[in-house]
């Protein structure tokens, strides 16, 4: 994790050192080792040098992108990093990322980097999300060893795509998913669809994952209609007591808006698509509940009072929440198997589908946004929210 929010002038000083080279530089060589939220910055200035930044990869000749190249962002809390003067989300504008971070047609690409810059205002949840996804071991297993390597050119084959829920992104291919399923981006929106190239994962497990509350990440994957589920949420060495619950099972709602208002304890299924959708929250390391299911804030006290809930990089008010290891989110399909290399999936195939985001007479504009047809000063947010004036 990286945090500057220093005054001013000591800032100025640090850039000052590196007027002849790059102000700032990302270490985007690895596939292997890749950031989740990784910095987050204020009262940066720039001062008789370029606002210049550079997505650094030592190799020579790269053949391909990097996940690390891929997943690259940055939290400019007050927009002085970017120059946008206000809130801001930064991240990586390498081709291959598809619109996974061109959220809207106000992102401000800088080719220099190159990287997007994302108004945080012009939503009411924007943020950024990691979580690292696992569905078949003996694919992850080979990270460092045969594929995807740290900057030593091992190959790093695309095993599937994730990418922004509704129409705007249908036909985005979106960001590539490698056996190292890091994924880091925008949430706060309609929501995240994976799609592997082998079908619907038979069983999915989901970690490291880092997002805030009030900044809601969706989950949205594809099955064969009829797929019953069982999703639990498991904390790490943790024993269930009167004071303490170490395991939630998720309980079916009724829609995708549910499942996005609920506390994170919830799923929805559509009967016609076949697609599941989940909340993916960041729960306590040790306990979920305290007894009962919790979705932790930042001020949410840790277990017997220690601490924080919610483990975080914090200083002068930028905020990181910071992933722990061994609470996972487990969801099982009960589809049949698939045969020979395909038993990590459901046997039956799964019919593209896109998860519908806006109102009837309404259009997405963004990730988060659908628009009136008829008015486009007329809109509403994906939390349900609505506005009649164009957000700035």
């Amino acid at each position: 994790k990286f945090l500057i929010p220093f005054p001013p002038s000591f800032v100025l000083s640090f850039l000052q050192l590196r007027v002849n080279i790059l102000p700032i530089r990302f270490l985007t060589h690895s596939d292997q080792f890749n950031p989740e939220l990784m910095q987050g910055t204020k009262n940066i200035t720039f001062k008789d040098c370029g606002r210049r930044f550079k997505l650094y990869d030592f190799r020579s000749s790269p053949p391909n992108s990097t996940v690390s190249g891929r997943n690259q962002n940055w939290l400019d809390t007050d927009g002085t990093a970017s120059g946008l003067n206000g809130p801001a989300l930064i991240g990586s504008g390498l081709d291959d990322t598809g619109l996974w971070w061109k959220v809207d047609d106000e992102v401000i690409y800088d080719p220099h980097g190159p990287l997007n810059f994302i108004k945080q205002s012009n939503g009411p949840e924007r943020g950024l999300g990691h979580i690292k996804v696992w569905w078949d071991d003996a694919v992850h297993n080979e990270v460092g060893v045969t594929v995807c390597g740290n900057g030593d050119s091992k190959p790093c084959p695309t095993l599937g795509y994730i990418k922004h829920a509704g129409e705007k992104f249908a036909l985005d291919s979106g960001l590539p998913v490698t056996a190292n399923a890091d994924i880091a981006g925008p949430v706060g929106g309609y929501g995240w669809i994976l799609q592997l190239a082998q079908g619907a994962p038979k069983s999915m497990k989901l970690e490291l994952i880092e997002v805030r509350w009030d900044t809601p990440l969706l989950l949205h994957v594809q099955y064969p209609p009829g797929t019953g589920f069982t999703i639990e949420a498991h904390a790490a060495w943790c024993s269930t007591n009167q004071y303490y619950s170490c395991i939630e099972t998720f309980q079916q709602v009724g829609s995708v808006a549910e499942v996005r208002s609920s506390l994170g304890n919830t799923y929805y299924v559509n009967p016609t698509t076949g697609i599941l959708t989940v909340r993916v929250i960041q729960s306590p390391k040790n306990f979920v509940g305290n007894p009962e299911w919790l979705l932790p804030n930042n001020n949410s006290v840790g277990k017997w009072g220690n601490g924080y809930a919610i483990d975080r990089f914090e200083r002068g008010g930028v905020y990181l929440p910071t992933m722990s290891y061994g609470p996972y989110l487990q969801i099982d399909a009960n589809c049949a198997a698939g045969s020979g290399g395909n038993q990590a999936f459901c046997a039956d195939s799964i019919q593209s589908a896109t998860v519908d985001v806006c109102s009837a007479g309404y259009e997405q504009v963004a990730y988060d946004k659908c628009c009136s047809k008829s008015n486009p000063l007329l809109c509403e947010f994906a939390d349900g929210a609505k506005t009649d004036t164009q957000r700035p």
